[in-house]
């Protein structure tokens, strides 16, 4: 099992991916986010453009170990035995310039789905039930676009694949980072 975080403003038993999209959209795809480093979990814990809240929350949670053929990665090729399981899956091949970033082959399955000429909600929705449905669980991207090795942010598909092992109430105060606000761990306590 991999340990990963995941920030909110609100306390919960379970994720529930109704609510998907609420906090930070789905820039990355629809799914759980979560992240390898417990300093962006916190940051995440207050929604932008909106005045502090009064309450965050640190969620530890556990998923299964990243596997060849259980994710997509968002700026390498895709694993020729995902493209295999989604082209049989959708009864149509997969464009060549599709195939060599997770994040192109994960909108076009999208928009293949539904129909459409741009990727949306409805798209990305579509797409991660489909890659779910042939084993793939996750859309994997680097916590930092120039550090590609680094650590890991991971939309989890299907919410029943991220168990919840501890929260944590957490303060937090706002710290200036390169002209940017950034939220940081003040204190914390398990709730």
């Amino acid at each position: 099992m991999m340990t990963l975080y995941h920030g909110s403003p609100v306390l919960f038993d379970r994720f529930d991916l109704s609510k998907a999209g609420d906090g930070t959209g789905i820039k990355f795809g629809f799914g759980v986010y979560l992240t390898e480093v417990e300093a962006s979990a916190v940051h995440y814990s207050q929604p932008r453009n909106v005045e502090l809240t009064p309450d965050h929350y640190l969620y530890t949670v556990e998923i299964p170990e990243l596997t060849e053929d259980n994710h997509i990665t968002s700026a390498l090729p895709v694993s020729p035995i995902i493209i295999n399981k989604v082209e049989e899956k959708l009864g149509v091949k997969a464009p060549e310039k599709v195939k060599a970033q997770g994040k192109e082959f994960r909108k076009w399955v999208g928009m293949t789905i539904t129909g459409a000429k741009k990727a949306g909600f409805d798209e990305e929705k579509a797409a991660a039930e489909l890659l779910n449905s042939v084993g793939v669980l996750y859309n994997v991207w680097p916590t930092a676009q120039t550090k590609p090795d680094g650590p890991k942010n991971i939309a989890v598909f299907d919410d029943a694949n991220v168990h919840i092992v501890k929260r944590e109430h957490i303060d937090v105060e706002a710290k200036k980072v390169c002209g940017s606000t950034k939220w940081v761990l003040t204190d914390r306590k398990e709730v």
